[in-house]
């Protein structure tokens, strides 16, 4: 045997020796651990209350085990309001309307166990003014991206914190407005930049001067045209008012949700824990203010 021969050999030995040291079983078996309380309720002021208690899972399962005999009440402002009441499905409904700057406080006693979770209500905010931009640019495949710029009153040094959802109004039923989500595309406007992350959900941290505005890019996820050229649609915006819990939450289930469904080919799962704010469980107990507006392209003209 010569020279190379006996190199080759010994280099595919190496590696063989190699790919049975590093070989681990792995198992999907995953020992249980001891359930906790879930809580979960996002407030919209002027609206009821409506709360979701569950328990912890485990990995392998897929749905939560809810629970309907637990007893929930409610604090407003520090005084005891009411017991809610169950609905069905994990939810528990109270009949007592969330108002601007309520402190609300959230007890879910079950099976000796007590879980706490509070929030204060925004105060709802109007914006200065809304444009609508019809070309503010194009896309990868050079499609025309419109914009909603959104002119906003900044109270520094209070620290506040909001979101705008953006939908397209495709027609006006009897008793309904029928709309389509929006694709956020091209994010350039430093105050969205500054957050690191592709949503609609920022604070006036970055911002400076009386106002500061914010430029959202879009893609209209239904799209209709008309002798080759896409109809220009209206916009229906719901410009809100969040809480630091709604920020914080919004911000980690994002984040958790891409981590945990990556494709893992050219990006690794990487994970993040969800934001909680319950006290002696886990879940989110948040609250926003909603402004709703409808802002029509320029020259429009109703049908």
């Amino acid at each position: 045997m010569n020279r190379n021969c006996i190199i080759l050999t010994l280099f595919v030995a190496i590696l063989l020796l190699a790919g049975v040291s590093c070989r681990k079983v792995v198992t999907d078996k995953f020992p249980d651990y001891p359930q906790k309380l879930t809580v979960n309720s996002i407030v919209k002021a002027g609206d009821p209350l409506m709360v979701n208690v569950s328990l912890t899972g485990n990995v392998n399962d897929i749905n939560l085990p809810l629970i309907y005999d637990a007893e929930v009440f409610l604090y407003v402002n520090g005084c005891f309001a009411e017991t809610l009441e169950y609905e069905g499905s994990g939810y528990y409904s109270s009949t007592i309307v969330a108002n601007e700057n309520d402190s609300l406080e959230c007890v879910v006693a079950y099976n000796g166990d007590t879980a706490k979770c509070c929030c204060v209500v925004p105060q709802k905010e109007t914006p200065l003014g809304f444009e609508y931009v019809e070309n503010a640019g194009v896309d990868d495949w050079g499609e025309i991206l419109p914009a909603l710029i959104t002119t906003i009153r900044n109270e520094a040094p209070l620290c506040k914190y909001y979101e705008i959802k953006i939908f397209t109004i495709e027609n006006y039923s009897v008793n309904d407005i029928n709309t389509c989500g929006v694709m956020l595309m091209d994010i350039t406007d430093p105050i969205i930049k500054n957050e690191g992350l592709p949503l609609p959900l920022f604070s006036n941290e970055k911002a400076s001067g009386q106002d500061f505005s914010v430029t959202l890019k879009f893609l209209p996820q239904c799209q209709s045209w008309i002798n080759g050229k896409m109809l220009t649609r209206p916009l229906l915006v719901r410009f809100r008012t969040v809480d630091e819990e709604y920020y914080k939450f919004t911000r980690m289930h994002y984040l958790y949700t891409e981590g945990r469904y990556s494709e893992g080919i050219i990006d690794n799962p990487v994970m993040f824990n969800a934001y909680s704010n319950v006290e002696n469980g886990y879940g989110v107990f948040a609250a926003y203010t909603e402004y709703v507006d409808t802002v029509y392209p320029p020259n429009y003209s109703q049908r």
